[in-house]
């Protein structure tokens, strides 16, 4: 007599794996800033007051608010920019540029994203402190920066819309990806209008102005375009994902 030996298991759809990676990160993301966000509340609601408001004024990142503003701070950007490296995933592989992958690739492959992007965030921020060091009085770019901080953390709070969007709704990405580009061009907008309400009111500040939209604005963008390239290329060509 045959002893029944069980049913033979069926290997999960590879598009599921990936799901269910992605979900998992995002639901930790989450998790961590509904924490974050319960404990800094006053952090939080001062900084939706420095994204609408334009006066110099104690504000969300001041030193005054000690250890507790800088943490809130610095999850905000990262909270932004891991976003930000889950939405470009999700669309290279909504447009079939990485496929297939298993669930040690998918981690592998947006951490690589969110290293391209940090390294690029950090380029910024030391081009912003040289021409600020240079060009602008000490207050002044220091002003500056809390806006800008309070700016970049809202915008990531924008990003769960397009993100989650793009994780339910499959292969029509074209609604996401253009609320994606919406909520980022209306973020360096926001940048940029407060950047020129802030240094407009003499020559030095005009001159940074000027140099702030060609090395910020425009140049960065072309590089980070080429680096994208270049890492779909090498993710293309590597044999790690095949």
């Amino acid at each position: 007599m045959d002893m029944f030996e069980g049913y033979v298991g069926i290997r999960l759809w590879d598009g599921q794996l990936v799901d269910d990676v992605i979900f998992s990160l995002l639901l930790s993301l989450l998790i961590a800033f509904a924490i974050i966000f319960r404990s800094n509340f006053q952090h939080f609601v001062k900084m939706l007051k420095d994204v609408v408001y334009l006066k110099e004024r104690q504000n969300l990142f001041d030193e005054t608010i000690g250890k507790s503003g800088s943490f809130f701070r610095n999850f905000m950007t990262f909270q932004a920019l891991f976003l930000c490296s889950i939405a470009l995933f999700a669309i290279a592989r909504a447009r079939g540029m990485v496929n297939h992958l298993e669930e040690k690739e998918v981690l592998f492959a947006i951490l690589i994203i969110f290293s391209v992007l940090f390294l690029f965030y950090q380029f910024k921020q030391l081009s912003y402190y040289l021409l600020g060091f240079v060009f602008s009085p000490p207050d002044k770019y220091k002003f500056w920066k809390k806006n800008y901080n309070a700016i970049m953390g809202s915008w990531g709070m924008l990003l769960y819309i397009p993100v989650v969007w793009l994780m339910f709704v499959g292969s029509k990405t074209l609604a996401p990806v253009i609320l994606f580009c919406i909520f980022y061009f209306l973020c360096r907008f926001v940048i940029i209008y407060k950047t020129i309400r802030i240094f407009h009111k003499n020559n030095v500040g005009f001159l940074y102005i000027s140099l702030y939209l060609c090395t910020q604005e425009i140049l960065p963008l072309i590089f980070l375009y080429e680096g994208m390239i270049f890492l779909y290329n090498f993710i293309e060509t590597s044999t790690l994902w095949h």
